[in-house]
Formats: structure tokens, sequence, C-alpha cells
């Protein structure tokens, strides 16, 4: 913090003595020097520089959008929108500088990976290595195969991984990085375990503890969980726990905790398992908490306690909803950022030419909307009344006939096709949001969430003017939200609710409280 501070001072300073784009620049490559080693000040330096993205040249913007999206993925924080990232890194391509390019490709790669985007972020990555390895780049040659390592162990390619692991730890050496070396080396023992290798697997872990005496404590807790890791995988337990309970004492991590809860519950000690599970859940990280309960879900299964295994699945989709608005809203500052910059830019009058052109577009496509949907509800809901009374027909008909003396079995039988034919129509029409409806009215839980969705759009077809009065009444509703009204519509009590949802009475009250929150305000 006396660092920060003097930053700060040095900052009014700059700003005093110099124009404003040469103070940017010196802030910017202030943070830069900081942001390996002290990577928390360098993310205050640059959350401190105001209106970088308004009145800085493009130079500095695509190098203020490299330095805190680097600086936030480092702190395990929300990064900015990608879009800012693509700029910088077309900026830097239109631009030279082959540093900071082969530094843009690997921290628009990995956010994006994260996210889920796979095909894209393993492409830069790919590309990202080509360009540092021909610039012979040596810090993020390692960077890169170690991610290429952890991307092909996630895909199962386990020959890539240890390719790639192989090479991290060529470029471990070269850059005589003692961390990466344990790190590498590491990687190397867990793809040959992968691929059976068993002998050299324990090789090459225990050889990369010879070199975690100069690293700090996370990296030597790290190096020791991967070692009891492995040595659990080979059964040997008790190994396993006296290198997992050595690494805690270092340096507690959530995966170490799991790791030693999943030991204490192969012995059957379900208590001191627990208490593991629940100081792995203590971190305030999202990511890592979604990393460990997947786990500790799986144990519960096992041990068929499917209570607290459901407790945990609803515990992953609600931080998985939290993380995806986060991102979300990220996205949407961005854009209002974006669209009020142009707003000062631009003359008036194209703005209001081109606000009016939209209202009248949307008023018309509404409009145009409203009468089609109208007129699809109608050809449905006739069609649905139509086929539930020729089943019904049949159907009484298949009772009269059972009832008479005589052979009826021929008439019986097609009759049955001819209900299983309107029924097979029907789906056909409306899609598997029937079939939901009708599970859930029998009193079926919902089964995944493209049932979810499936039964929103039926819903929005069966009862529109129910819908739209509930799209009028609330804004931005989610999938889970509209889910709950239909529920309550359907005149399914709360514990009902929560038996088709799968959910605890906590989570329940969580739902009301943001609807209500989405209530718009006149």
């Amino acid at each position: 913090m006396k660092q920060l501070g003097y930053l700060l001072f040095f900052y009014v300073i700059v700003l005093a003595g110099c124009n404003r784009q040469s103070a940017y620049e010196r802030l910017l490559v202030e943070a830069d020097s900081l942001m390996e080693q002290h990577t928390d000040s360098a993310l205050h330096v640059l959350e401190s520089i105001p209106d970088i993205m308004d009145k800085g040249d493009e130079s500095s913007r695509a190098y203020y959008t490299l330095l805190l999206t680097q600086a936030r993925y480092k702190c395990y924080q929300p990064v900015p929108a990608d879009s800012l990232m693509r700029s910088a890194v077309r900026y830097y391509e239109q631009n030279g500088n082959p540093s900071l390019l082969c530094r843009a490709y690997y921290y628009l790669a990995m956010p994006l990976y994260e996210q889920g985007e796979h095909e894209e972020a393993l492409l830069l990555l790919k590309k990202g290595e080509e360009h540092a390895v021909r610039n012979q780049d040596l810090l993020y040659m390692a960077k890169y195969h170690e991610s290429l390592c952890m991307v092909n162990d996630r895909a199962k390619c386990y020959d890539l991984m240890l390719k790639y692991a192989e090479q991290t730890f060529s470029d471990a050496v070269l850059l005589n990085d003692t961390a990466i070396i344990a790190r590498s080396l590491s990687y190397v023992s867990i793809a040959y375990y992968r691929l059976g290798q068993r002998e050299r697997a324990r090789d090459r872990i225990l050889e990369s503890l010879s070199h975690i005496n100069n690293m700090d404590d996370e990296g030597k807790a790290y190096i020791l969980t991967n070692v009891g890791s492995l040595s659990y995988q080979f059964g040997d337990n008790n190994i396993a726990k006296e290198y997992l309970l050595e690494s805690i004492e270092i340096y507690p991590m959530p995966h170490t905790y799991a790791e030693l809860g999943n030991i204490y519950a192969d012995e059957g000690n379900k208590k001191e398992a627990e208490k593991c599970w629940q100081e792995a859940l203590k971190t305030s990280d999202s990511q890592t908490i979604l990393n460990v309960l997947p786990s500790i879900q799986k144990r519960y299964e096992q041990q068929e306690d499917y209570k607290s295994a459901i407790n945990i699945s609803n515990r992953i989709y609600r931080i998985k909803d939290s993380l995806n608005q986060v991102s979300e809203q990220a996205t949407i500052a961005e854009i209002q950022h974006k669209y009020d910059h142009q707003v000062v830019e631009n003359k008036y009058y194209k703005t209001l030419t081109w606000l009016f052109g939209s209202i009248l577009l949307l008023v018309s496509i509404s409009i145009g909307y409203y009468f089609y949907h109208r007129r699809t509800v109608r050809r449905y809901t006739s069609q649905i009344s139509a086929n539930e009374e020729a089943i019904r027909n049949a159907q009484q008909r298949i009772t009269s006939l059972e009832s008479m003396d005589g052979e009826h079995h021929e008439e019986i039988m097609a009759l049955n096709a001819q209900i299983k034919m309107i029924r097979q129509q029907t789906n056909e029409q409306l899609g598997r949001g029937k079939e939901v409806y009708d599970s859930i009215t029998e009193g079926q839980k919902l089964q995944s969430v493209h049932d979810e969705h499936c039964l929103i759009e039926y819903y929005s077809v069966l009862r529109y003017e129910t819908y739209d009065a509930w799209m009028n009444e609330y804004q931005d509703l989610t999938s889970r939200l509209l889910t709950y009204l239909i529920l309550k519509d359907m005149n399914k009590s709360d514990a009902e609710i929560q038996e088709t949802l799968s959910i605890t009475n906590s989570s329940l009250r969580s739902i009301k409280t943001r609807l209500k929150a989405h209530l718009r305000h006149s």
C-alpha cells in the first residue's frame, strides 16, 4: 500500500507537469512494470487513470485495454468485454510491436476459453504460440505451451498434453524459472499417468519436489497438492494424505481440502470428509468453487446422500447464473459506454434521424409480430382442441367396445393407433413443450434446462395473453423467473414448485426476491 501511495503521488505530478497523452503513457508503462510481481498494485494504478478510453489516443487505449485485461485476469476478476481486446489485437496486428501482440493474443484467448468459446480460444493460442516462437519470446512461449498443455488435458488428448508439458519444461529451463520448471514436471507426470505409464509419472512428480525450495508458499503448496493427488490416484492414501496435509500447512487451497476430503471419505471418516469439503468451499472465488463442487457432488452421490448432492447441484447452478450475470453486465456497460461516446462525436440531427427511423421500424415489426402471433396462437389452440376432442371420442369408443359382448379387438387396436397418431401430430406441431407441460401437470420434475426453455415457448402460445401481461409487468426476465411464473399460474404450491425445480426453500425465496426486482416501475 505504501508503494501504491507513491505511485498515486507520481500520477498527480505527472498530470500536472506533462500533457495528458504523455501522462497516460508514463502511467501505463509504470503499471506494466508492476504487472508480474505486484499485480494488485498494477490494477489499482490502471483503475485510477481517468477517462483514458475517451480521451486517450488509439495506442493508449489498446495498451490500457491489454494491461487492464491482464491485471484483472491475474487477480481472478471479471475482465473487460472481449470486443475491447479484439480491438487491441487488431491495433497491434496493424501497428507492429510483436511483444505486445504476443501478449494480446494470450489475454484474448484465455478468458474466451474459460467462457466456453473453446474453438476460437484454441485457434488464438496456436496463433500466439507460433508468434512467440517466431520472436523467441521465452516467457510467452512458456505461457502458451503451459496453457495448451492444460487445454489438451481437459480434451483428453494426452499425447499432445505430454508434448506441450515437455515444451513448457524446456522453456522453463531456458528461462531459469524454478516455479515453471516444477509445474511443468508436474504436468509431465500427470500426462504419463493418463497414458498409463505409472513409473514415469512417479519419477517426474518426485523430481518436481526437488525444485520447490526456492518457490513461494503458494507454488510449493501447488506442487505438494499435485504430488498428493497423484499418490491418491496410485492408491497410496497414506502418502497422499501426508503431502496434502503438508500443502495445507504451507498454503491452504480449496482443491487440496477437496482432495483430502475424498481420502477421508474413502476411509469411511465422513465427519473429517465433511470438514475438509466445507473448508474447500470457504473461498470467495466463484471459479475456484465451481472447480471443487462437482467432486463433492459426486462423492455425495456415491454415498447415496442425494439430498446433499442436490443442494450442491443447486449451488453450482446459482454460481454459474451469477457469473453469467456479471459477464452480461460487463458487456452491457461496454455497449452503453460505446454508444454514449458515439453520441458525443456524431451530429445530433443524424442521431435523431436514426433514432426516429429505428422507432418506426420497431413499431412496424411489433405490430406485424402481434397479429402474426395471435393468428398462430389461434391456429395452434384450435388444433389442440380438435385433437383433444378426437382423442376423447376415441377413448369413449374404446370404453364402450370393451363393455360390449363379442370380439372388438381389431377396432380397439385401430382406435389406439389413431390416438397414438393424433398425439404424435400434436407433439410435432407444438414440440417438446407440451410433453413437459403435461408431465409437470402430472407431478413430475423438470429434467433439464432444455425442457425449461421448451415449456416457456409452449406456454407463450398456450396462454399468450397471460404471457404478454408478464412481459408488460416485468423487465429482463430470466428463464428461471419465467418458469416460476408459469408454475404459479398452473396453481402449483411453493412446496410443489420446489419439488418440480429440485430446489431448496432458500432458493425459492431468492427467486421471489429477484422477481420483485424485475418489476417495471411506472
